[in-house]
């Protein structure tokens, strides 16, 4: 794999590249301190992964996925990023990334991210999501703002494929905690199964709908 780390900070730009190539062995990291010197790399070495910073010395991250996306449709884009408000995550995700993290994000969820946008996958750090999702209920699913956050915590790993055993070790309950939660969560959300839960999800912008279909055939047995 071949990432293109966008960051205007040398200091920062090091340490995640060594995070990257510590974590990921054999990973090629490519670094440029700027959008511009990110848009001549891209062109330069085609990576399968860009990986910016929302704040950049010439022009903002939001402005180069734009610009990345324009020349590059294929282009996959990750924020990693120490600004994490909701509107400008939903911004982000309108430029066309595919994936957003907060640097104080764990290490393992950082290669995951990075892993599934290279994958072209949506990829939110489950904390974002959650904030994302209850900034946008309104819009997306007003039943989701009858639930709890640790309920929507359960809904988004779950979404994502977790099986019930690894959504608890993720947030450090107990299966059993997990099973309740999600029975008390499909009561409040008028739905049967798992499937359902998944494709309302998807509808609320939780989970890349290109992915319900797979994640459908998995998730039977947490019905």
């Amino acid at each position: 794999m071949r990432i293109l780390l966008a960051e205007g900070q040398s200091i920062t730009r090091e340490g995640v590249a060594c995070l990257l190539r510590t974590m990921m062995p054999g990973v090629i990291v490519d670094q440029a301190d700027s959008g511009a010197g990110a848009l001549s790399r891209y062109a330069e070495q085609t990576p399968d992964i860009v990986v910016t910073e929302l704040l950049l010395p010439d022009f903002s991250g939001l402005e180069l996925c734009k610009r990345l996306k324009a020349r590059w449709r294929r282009s996959a884009v990750l924020f990693a990023s120490v600004i994490d408000d909701p509107a400008l995550v939903r911004q982000a995700l309108d430029a066309g990334a595919l994936g957003y993290v907060s640097r104080n994000c764990r290490p393992s969820e950082l290669i995951a991210a990075v892993r599934g946008v290279a994958d072209h996958q949506l990829y939110l750090e489950h904390a974002l999501a959650t904030r994302l999702a209850f900034a946008t209920q309104g819009i997306e699913d007003s039943r989701l703002g009858d639930i709890t956050q640790r309920e929507l915590e359960i809904m988004i790993l779950t979404a994502r494929g977790y099986s019930t055993r690894e959504v608890a070790q993720c947030l450090n309950i107990s299966t059993k905690t997990v099973a309740n939660h999600l029975a008390v969560l499909k009561g409040k959300l008028g739905i049967n199964s798992s499937i359902e839960l998944l494709h309302l999800a998807a509808d609320a912008g939780l989970v890349n709908y290109g992915k319900v279909g797979k994640l459908s055939e998995s998730a039977s047995h947490l019905s």
